[in-house]
């Protein structure tokens, strides 16, 4: 993309033979960063599986944002890894020895069951009334969150 530079992880070739005809190479992360930010990120680290791309955002003198973009293949993926998030926290923990704040952005392909997978919108209502724009008329206009895990969409 013109005025971008693209920071990939890609995932390696997976021999998935058994499931599907030939190699398939696909995936990864990816992260487009605007020209103008250039002078200012850096690649921190990345996974060799193509999970996890770690950029660090410095800015004269100012303390260092590191951005995680992660993706998690869901249970049951050829890519799935039973590690991932052990190597998450590790890595998170390295940024926190070396002083840095932590912007975590993922695709954890979560699952939770019958469990809402939101914060109940009566929580922002109870516990902090004066940062809602609309006042509790704010409710009125959300639509109902539609969890799949539950059996499908609610019409």
């Amino acid at each position: 993309m013109p005025g971008f530079q693209c920071l990939h992880n890609p995932r390696p070739v997976c021999d998935m033979s058994s499931i599907r005809a030939a190699m398939k190479h696909s995936g990864g992360v990816v992260v487009f960063v605007n020209d103008s930010w250039s002078d200012y990120v850096s690649l921190w680290k990345q996974s060799t599986d193509g999970t996890r791309l770690w950029l660090q955002f410095q800015h004269s003198g100012a303390a260092p944002l590191i951005l995680a973009v992660v993706y998690a293949p869901p249970k049951g993926s050829p890519y799935a890894d039973e590690g991932l998030f052990d190597n998450i926290v590790a890595e998170v923990s390295m940024i926190q020895d070396l002083g840095g704040s932590i912007l975590l952005t993922s695709d954890f392909n979560a699952r939770t069951s019958v469990v809402d997978d939101y914060v109940e919108c009566q929580y922002f209502v109870d516990h902090m009334p004066d940062m809602l724009p609309l006042g509790n008329d704010f409710l009125e206009v959300l639509p109902e969150r539609l969890n799949s895990d539950k059996g499908g969409l609610k019409g």
